[in-house]
This record gives C-alpha cells, sequence and structure tokens, in this order.
C-alpha cells in the first residue's frame, strides 16, 4: 500500500488521514493473506473474523481450536498475519503529536444528552466514537435509559422549539414558546425537522414502541391536551393535542430500527453488517441470513446478485443515517447458549470478537454506542459484589461504564446511577427516578 501524503494544515486532515491510513493496515482483509484457504477463510468468517486485526487478537490455542488444525499450522497463520502488518509501516502512520490530536477530537467528537441535566453533570452527557454501557440487576432501568437515548438522539442540536424552529430564547416563558410548543435546551444529534434514525438492537425481547411514544408524551416533545390536577397527581399518560400531534410523536417510534437476532450468531452477524445499517445500505438477504460455514460477509452469495454487484434495493432509508447504536443486552445470547464453566472459554473467544467489530464500527463512523449487560455476584468479594458479565474481555473495550443500581432503602421507584469507569469524569453518583419520564429527576 503507497504511503499517503500528509501535510501540517488544517489539523483534522493531518490526524485524519494517518487513522485512515492505520484503519487500511489492520482492516486488510483475510483473503489477501496468504496461506489461507476458502475452508479455513470460512470458518473465520463464521466466528465473526474478516480482517487481518481481528485473526492477530487470538492466541494459536484459540485459532487451533476454533479452525481444527494443530497448534503449529495456527502460529504459521499469525506471523503470517503479522508479515503482512509489518510491511506497510504502520509505526509511521500512527504517530501525530499532542495538539493535532486535541483539536481533531474538539472538531470530530460530539456529546448528546442522557435526557436527565444531574446525570449530564457527572457524565458528560454520551460521547461519540465509543461505547458507553449500562450494567446492573434485573428490573434497574436499564432498557428504560435505552428508551430516553432513543429520543435524545432525535432531538436537535440547537436550542429551539420543538414546534416550530422558534430559536429565540428571549420569548420563551416557562420553557414554552409563544407558539405552546415545548423549549428545547440542544444536547440532540439531530436538525430540527430532520430527525436521524436510531438502530435498536434487541436481544432479550424488551424494547416497547408504546412505552417510548408514552415517554414523547410525558415529555411533552409534542403539543399535549391539558389535563386536570387530578390526572397530573396520579401522573397520567399525556395525549397528542391532536391527530397532527400524534404523527410528530409517531414520527419518534418510526425512526427506530428494530433487529432481534435470536442466537448469538445472529446477533454477531447483525453486527458485522452494521456500517451498512448505520449508512442505509443493508439489503433484505444479508439483514436475514444467518451465520452458516458458507456464509461470507459480502453480496456475493446473494440470490440475485450477480458477480458480487450489491442490490439497489434497501430496508433503510439512505439518506438519514444513523446516530445512534443499542445493544440491549450485548451478553444475554451467550450466557444462554454457552453455559457451565467448560464452555466459558469458547464464550469469551466469541465475545471478543464481537466486541472488537462492535468498537471499531463504532470508532468509524463516530456515532454513539449504547449497550446493556447483564450482572452477577462475584464470589469472594466484600461489600457491594455486583460485577458486569463478560469479565475483561470486554471490560477494556467499553470507554465508559455506568452501575444502575436500587438501593434497597430508597423508594421501588428509585435508582442510583454510578458512574464507575470513565476518561472524561471522576467516579461518582447521582439518584434518579424511573417514571412517567422514563429517566428522570426524582420528583417530590
Amino acid at each position: 500500500m503507497a504511503k499517503k501524503k500528509v501535510t501540517i494544515n488544517p489539523v483534522d486532515t493531518v490526524v485524519t488521514d494517518k487513522m485512515e491510513a492505520v484503519n487500511d493496515v489492520v482492516g486488510l482483509k483475510l483473503e489477501d493473506m496468504d496461506g489461507i484457504g476458502s475452508v479455513r477463510l470460512k470458518k473465520l468468517y463464521s466466528n465473526g473474523i474478516y480482517t487481518v486485526d481481528d485473526l492477530l487478537g487470538y492466541g494459536e490455542e484459540s485459532l487451533s481450536r476454533m479452525l481444527d488444525i494443530s497448534w503449529d499450522d495456527a502460529k504459521k497463520m499469525t506471523s503470517v498475519a503479522n508479515e503482512s502488518l509489518n510491511s506497510e509501516d504502520v509505526l509511521s502512520s500512527v504517530v501525530v503529536s499532542g495538539r493535532d490530536y486535541f483539536n481533531f477530537r474538539k472538531n470530530k467528537i460530539k456529546y448528546m444528552t442522557t435526557g436527565v441535566e444531574e446525570l449530564d453533570e457527572i457524565t458528560g452527557g454520551f460521547e461519540t466514537g465509543v461505547i458507553t454501557e449500562f450494567f446492573g440487576a434485573f428490573g434497574s432501568g436499564k432498557t428504560q435509559f435505552m428508551m430516553v437515548a432513543c429520543i435524545m438522539a432525535q432531538m436537535p442540536e440547537e436550542k429551539c422549539c420543538l414546534s416550530c424552529g422558534q430559536d429565540d430564547e428571549e420569548k420563551v416563558k416557562s420553557d414554552k414558546c409563544e407558539c405552546g410548543g415545548t423549549w428545547w435546551k440542544g444536547g440532540g444529534l439531530s436538525k430540527f425537522g430532520k430527525q436521524s434514525k436510531v438502530i435498536y438492537i434487541d436481544t432479550e425481547n424488551s424494547y416497547r414502541p408504546e412505552r417510548l411514544f408514552e415517554i414523547v408524551c410525558n415529555r411533552e416533545l409534542i403539543k399535549t391536551k391539558p389535563q386536570t390536577k387530578t390526572q397530573e397527581k396520579k401522573c397520567e399518560t399525556k395525549e397528542p393535542l391532536d391527530d397532527e400531534e400524534y404523527e410528530k410523536a409517531m414520527q419518534y417510534v418510526y425512526n427506530i430500527h428494530i433487529s432481534r437476532p435470536r442466537t448469538s450468531a445472529l446477533q454477531m452477524l447483525v453486527v458485522a453488517n452494521l456500517s451498512s445499517m448505520i449508512s442505509g445500505e443493508l439489503c433484505k438477504h444479508c439483514q436475514k441470513r444467518e451465520i452458516t460455514k458458507e456464509s461470507e460477509p459480502t453480496h456475493q452469495n446473494h440470490p440475485k446478485a450477480k458477480d458480487g454487484m450489491r442490490l439497489e434495493q434497501h430496508d433503510f432509508e439512505k439518506d438519514i443515517p444513523a446516530t445512534l447504536v443499542i445493544l440491549d443486552s450485548i451478553t444475554g445470547k451467550f450466557r444462554k447458549e454457552f453455559e457451565g464453566r467448560g464452555t466459558l472459554s469458547d464464550r469469551q473467544v466469541k465475545l471478543s470478537s464481537h466486541v472488537r467489530l462492535l468498537e471499531s464500527v463504532v470508532e468509524s463512523k463516530n456515532i454513539i454506542c449504547l449497550v446493556t449487560n447483564q450482572a452477577q455476584e462475584a464470589l469472594g468479594v466484600m461489600g457491594d459484589n455486583i460485577r458486569p458479565v463478560g469479565g475483561n474481555v470486554i471490560g477494556h473495550t467499553f470507554t465508559h461504564r455506568i452501575y444502575l443500581k436500587k438501593p434497597q432503602s430508597m423508594s421501588k421507584d428509585k435508582i442510583t446511577a454510578i458512574l464507575v469507569d470513565s476518561p472524561n469524569k471522576a467516579k461518582n453518583e447521582v439518584v434518579l427516578e424511573l417514571g412517567s419520564k422514563g429517566i428522570q429527576e426524582p420528583t417530590v
């Protein structure tokens, strides 16, 4: 691969060129490697390994067991993979100055509101280009957080009235515009009048569009009918003002694209095709097919494709990209299918490949990715012994980790959100409430 010419200015060009050079190297396709036959290639594809970088994430022992080959053959394979990287002169491409990288992040990285001001204060909001994990026991509100996030991603970046688009803050009284619409303080990922879409990978059958519609109405993101004091006291669900406002509320629901993989293999397939889904270019065949020994991460084996050409008909709108990907939950299917300590090693190998690919897509597309994770009790640990499933395999992949805890001393609707790990903020916590608005500040 020819070396990219790097200029000093602008800063974005410098860093972007170097990072693209790295991606070109680590993204080398397995079929371009010497010494990998078609049979082994298909086995690697079926395990979610598509690039040289993916391959090098596994040791010789794991590859030997996965491909049913000798340890020596596995060692030869990794040696060839390392040689293919070394030949591309990676080092010259990866080193950038601190100033350049600071300015690069300043211009590229965006932050989305969590939907709760108190949580925004301790987290700084959800960051693009990385994965944020929510873990906690059953009923701790993980999915409710995801519901609110689905809505926040569709909100405008700028301050404005959600009904008329008015951006004059001086004309706002009591968070209401002159037209009666709700004043929005900004922090979303969309533009007024053009909402982005969300990809929701629902592995536990927990997503409910009815609940999302309810949250939209109760947060008054559309104009709603007046309520009596009795209705307000009972926290009854608010209703759209008229048919027009009803359609506006439903648009938040329509922009959520749902995938419900039935197996861990299908879950891995969805993530493998995530780039196409984000861009709106995933064809129906690739969305639905299961991973098999004959599967390849291309369109070449499409029943209607010729010469590997991509089909023109797709499930997603090309002009509406996704800005948020949710995986709820990431470990559920793997825990069900890999039971017992004897299967732990195989589970971790597949899970490692899965999260590495997810991380790569999220970084390259610069989108926000939220995942929920199940929790378990850690034996021999004093105090709070609740830990996320997956261990270090996924622990070192997720940039931000939030622990959702339901203290016994609090009301059943109360929940404590604890920022346990983040490079941006110190460990901190805030008490929130599971209510009509989804996740919200505690009511008096």
